[in-house]
């Protein structure tokens, strides 16, 4: 095979329009070159009987299988994530700032600045600007701060005068300097996402206002504190999750496990946001993809435990509380066609080309230009291959 030329034939290939036909893809230079039918004889993967889908792109991600976003190396990270179809990922860190500058730093020493992970764009931190930490410690948070910032922005600065490595920065509304710091980081390009929070409406329209384009892990840590202007208790009152389902300029995160998220409460997303509007992702702990059991995990995370890939990471040592999920990329995928009756096309969008939009990625979808990252799936909705930049990351042993 010549270094930039793959070629798949004969696949049930997803199209824009969340159809499947069945076509061959070319691949040259990373982009995909051309799909349709009768495209090439001679093939590198023959994708007879699998369905050939952009791959996964997965926005919020702590770790997988024991490798930590904050003390893992990254190309075990990336070749872990490849196992479960994500071809693209952004490690997020949930630690004090002074650890995640030192994260950041020594990934960007070891990868030359991510060129060597194709897989990664950036980083996301969901710390340290919470008002709640949930199922991280109060030393992961800190007041808002110009120190602080200017801190982690620099250890994020893109090389060569490009645009910064952190691309994705949770906040809470409610924090003192909350619309300021949204507005200096949206100017570096940087997606900032509402968060962890018992915000009121007011404070979250603020945030929007400011720049906030996206909601984390909704449903989870957002507290129903009804805004009342009526004393009468039989009145039901809005409160902030009302706001964000109605609010067109966020797009909502949703961890598709069924515990973190009631099925109904997913359905009542879908309907009210659109599948257009959804971003499904793992929130996955370090200690996802492993078998059930207890576990010591690095940093401060400490001891977890996992029942079930269904179940979430738990943290035994405070009362079992939610420390992210135990799924995978994939079984976020088959969750949504399998758990929430959704469409194959739909799953791709919540989980491909959502995901890849708002971050103004050139992935999500199967068309001629766009970048080569596909994963071939069988019937059963099992992996059969991974592509990252044209090239094949793994394939199932036959």
């Amino acid at each position: 095979m010549e270094d930039d030329l793959l070629r798949l034939r004969g696949g049930w290939v997803l199209r824009p329009d969340g159809h499947t036909a069945s076509a061959d893809v070319v691949v040259r230079n990373r982009r995909i070159e051309a799909v349709g039918p009768g495209l090439v004889r001679e093939a590198e993967i023959d994708a007879a009987g699998l369905f050939v889908l952009p791959g996964l792109v997965e926005l919020h991600t702590h770790g997988m299988r024991a490798v930590s976003a904050e003390t893992g190396d990254l190309r075990a990270y990336a070749a872990v994530m490849a196992q479960v179809g994500a071809t693209t990922f952004y490690p997020t860190l949930f630690c004090a700032p002074e650890l995640a500058v030192h994260s950041i730093r020594r990934h960007r020493r070891e990868t030359d600045d991510l060129r060597a992970v194709p897989q990664v764009p950036g980083f996301r931190l969901e710390s340290p600007y919470l008002a709640l930490p949930s199922g991280g410690t109060d030393r992961d948070v800190a007041p808002i701060g110009t120190e602080t910032t200017e801190m982690l922005l620099a250890a994020g600065a893109g090389p060569d005068n490009g645009g910064s490595l952190l691309k994705l920065w949770d906040v809470s509304p409610e924090l003192d300097g909350a619309p300021e710091v949204i507005r200096r980081l949206s100017a570096c390009g940087i997606v900032c996402s509402i968060a962890h929070t018992r915000a009121s409406i007011a404070q979250a329209r603020a945030a929007v206002a400011a720049g906030a384009r996206l909601v984390t892990h909704l449903f989870d840590v957002f507290f129903y504190a009804p805004e009342r202007r009526d004393p009468d208790p039989d009145i039901y009152a809005p409160g902030l999750v009302d706001y964000l389902l109605l609010e067109d300029r966020l797009a909502c995160e949703l961890i598709g496990d069924g515990t973190h998220v009631d099925p109904l409460l997913v359905e009542k997303a879908f309907r009210c946001k659109g599948a257009e509007r959804l971003v499904f992702v793992t929130d996955s702990n370090l200690a996802s993809g492993l078998p059930p059991g207890r576990y010591q995990m690095p940093g401060t995370w400490g001891d977890v435990c996992i029942r079930s890939p269904a179940d979430g990471v738990r943290l035994p040592d405070r009362g079992m509380i939610l420390a992210g999920s135990a799924l995978s990329p994939l079984e976020s995928f088959r969750n949504v066609v399998r758990l929430f009756g959704k469409d194959l096309g739909t799953a791709s969008r919540v989980c491909s080309a959502n995901p890849a939009r708002l971050m103004g990625l050139n992935k999500g979808e199967i068309a001629v230009g766009r970048d080569a990252d596909l994963i071939l799936l069988d019937a059963d909705l099992e992996l059969a291959y991974t592509v990252v930049a044209g090239q094949i990351a793994w394939q199932r042993e036959t």
